[in-house]
Parts: C-alpha cells; structure tokens; sequence
C-alpha cells in the first residue's frame, strides 16, 4: 500500500530531505513511503513531528486489525 498521505505531505520537498529530518536513511525512507516497509515504532513521534500529522492518519495500514474486513 502506497502512503499517499506521506507523499502528498512531503510536497516538492526530495526524500533525502525528509529522511534527514526523522533521522533515518533515503533508502528506509522510500521503502516506508512505498508501503514497502512499516514504520518503527521509535520513529513514530518522528514522523508525526515532521509531517505535523498524526501517525494514524499517515500509516493507517499499520494499525489495522487482522480481521477488520
């Protein structure tokens, strides 16, 4: 599931930008944005400082139940 949310969010600024600012690399960056790879709990205050978002509304797919339908 790509994060559309974090991409909208993250506007004409690059990744490396934004993966600078949370404090990981361009390459983890991408792999989250793609839905690739989730989002370390550590990071999560992170994320929702920069993006001024709540993680919730930005990695929604992270928090779904197993069986919600």
């Amino acid at each position: 599931m790509i994060r559309q949310r974090m991409i909208e969010l993250r506007g004409k600024r690059s990744q490396q930008e934004m993966a600078e600012l949370i404090g990981i690399s361009q390459q983890q960056y991408s792999n989250i944005e793609q839905g690739k790879r989730g989002i370390k709990p550590k990071y999560f205050k992170k994320f929702e400082v920069v993006f001024n978002e709540d993680i919730h509304k930005l990695a929604p797919d992270i928090f779904l139940l197993e069986n919600t339908p």
